[in-house]
């Protein structure tokens, strides 16, 4: 199925095919992102956080080298599969790691009280997504007043409400 994104664009505006850039990717590669960044000249670390059943793996999906700075990252719907610890161990190795104009993308519940289905994005360009099921259990609900803290120095820029509970975020780095 695909999906069409509003945000996705805005989060790529700072960057583009006359500098490289480098992009922080949570999920795991498919084949659609590897062709879209194939386009630029970019580095893209994919993080793969997420088995085929929902949970997290512990892999080193994290294990970033120390001088990485990312002026993109795209966290889908991982968000809604961490809490506690392991949400705190990724918000910090990905906020350390941020450019000053960094942009991030994000789906997140609009609210806690109406059911939420994980999916796992692609990028078929930038404004269309393919999007497929994701794990069928989404053990947390998160909305962004849920992680605001977690993920400072990001504040939300953009909100776009889509069908199933879902609204799509545009985060900007917010750190100077």
């Amino acid at each position: 199925m695909r999906m069409s994104s509003s945000l996705l664009p805005r989060a790529f505006e700072r960057v583009g095919r006359e500098r490289k850039f480098t992009v922080l990717d949570l999920g795991s590669p498919t084949p659609q992102s590897v062709r879209f960044f194939n386009q630029f000249s970019c580095r893209v670390y994919f993080a793969g956080l997420l088995d085929d059943d929902g949970e997290e793996e512990f892999g080193t999906g994290l294990d970033f080298p120390s001088d990485v700075r990312f002026d993109v990252c795209l966290f889908w719907d991982i968000f809604h599969y961490l809490d506690g610890e392991p949400l705190e161990r990724v918000s910090h190795a990905v906020t350390e790691r941020l450019n000053d104009e960094c942009r991030g993308h994000a789906f997140l519940a609009f609210s806690q009280s109406v059911p939420y289905v994980g999916f796992k994005f692609g990028i078929e360009s930038v404004d269309s997504l393919v999007v497929k099921e994701g794990p069928t259990a989404v053990p947390y609900v998160h909305t962004w007043k849920d992680l605001e803290a977690s993920l400072w120095p990001f504040t939300n820029a953009a909100a776009t409400l889509l069908q199933g509970n879902r609204q799509e975020l545009l985060l900007v780095n917010h750190s100077q």
